[in-house]
């Protein structure tokens, strides 16, 4: 589910809340906010940048890792953002998106004020379509 949730939130960033106030990291007039590499301390999962000023996010989703490991990923993605795109006086910010927040989540989490964490769900439905009514004059014809 998560490759899918990384996917819509790519394709539909800015129509999105984030999309108001950060832009996914371009470089060279590319956009390489997707999976960004580090070459030291892993893929990001979506780094941008604020569309004023010199900040900066870390998106981390979730994908089936323990509380612990998430939180210690994003700490790593963030310090790295720190030292290697926002430079001095530079501001990082964290945002974890995930199924569901558990309790250790929550404290993991309730100690770091500059870590959001959002949930997503989805849904999607079917939906029943009457059969085609053909009126008489409209019938085709059998040979």
């Amino acid at each position: 589910m998560e490759s899918h949730l990384h996917a819509f939130l790519i394709d539909n960033w800015d129509r999105l809340d984030l999309g108001l106030h950060w832009n996914l990291l371009e470089e060279d007039g590319e956009i390489t906010g997707s999976e960004y590499n580090t070459g030291e301390v892993g893929a990001i999962d979506l780094p941008a940048k604020s569309k004023t000023g010199n900040r900066w996010l870390v998106v981390e989703l979730k994908r089936g890792q323990t509380s612990d490991e998430t939180v210690g990923q994003i700490l790593r993605y963030m310090s790295w953002v720190r030292h290697n795109k926002a430079g001095e006086g530079g501001e990082v910010e964290g945002l974890v998106i995930c199924r569901s927040v558990d309790k250790k989540m929550q404290y993991a989490l309730d100690g770091l004020p500059n870590i959001r964490c959002m949930t997503y769900q989805v849904s999607f439905s079917l939906n029943q379509i009457s059969k085609l009514q053909v009126s008489k004059g409209l019938q085709p014809r059998h040979s």
